[in-house]
């Protein structure tokens, strides 16, 4: 387990001490669940992001992939031999 110091101005740790002892936990336990929220936090963002990905999934089968999107264009010239 990490260990982490951290500088805080005096209100700013009035603050942290008196969260924690509202949440009847220890300073470090606090911080611990703050973080913890933080990293479901994120990774809910990444989930919407995903699902907000997959809404938009039936466009992509409109979209013209390379294969034939250059198919009126000249063949390409063959590459010569050194």
């Amino acid at each position: 387990m990490a260990q982490i110091t951290i500088y805080l101005d005096e209100s700013s740790e009035l603050a942290v001490k008196e969260a924690a002892a509202k949440a009847n936990l220890s300073v470090s336990r606090w911080f611990a669940q703050f973080a913890e929220a933080e990293k479901t936090r994120r990774n809910q963002d990444w989930a919407a992001h995903w699902a907000q990905i997959d809404e938009h999934q039936n466009e992509w089968q409109n979209f013209p992939l390379t294969d034939t999107s250059n198919e009126d264009l000249a063949p390409d010239t063959k590459r010569e031999l050194l």
